[in-house]
């Protein structure tokens, strides 16, 4: 049986963008993510090997969000 998750790729995702949001791109490190959601930085990196993946899965987790939003207003 797979061990249970400790970490979630979302309050990651949510980490990074409020990193960025904070200090731009470079602020979202695995190493800060991993400090703001109480995670080893190697979880971070098992789900991101690269900054790039993290902040580029952050930013599509937004759009997504986004986007969901506005459909429904439009269909409201």
């Amino acid at each position: 049986m797979p061990r249970p998750v400790k970490h979630s790729t979302d309050a990651m995702l949510d980490a990074a963008r409020a990193l960025v949001l904070d200090g731009g791109p470079a602020a979202a490190s695995a190493r800060a993510v991993s400090q703001a959601v109480g995670a080893p930085s190697g979880s971070v990196y098992h789900r991101f090997p690269r900054r790039d993946d993290l902040v580029a899965a952050a930013w599509l987790r937004a759009q997504d969000r986004f986007l969901a939003v506005y459909l429904d207003a439009l269909e409201g």
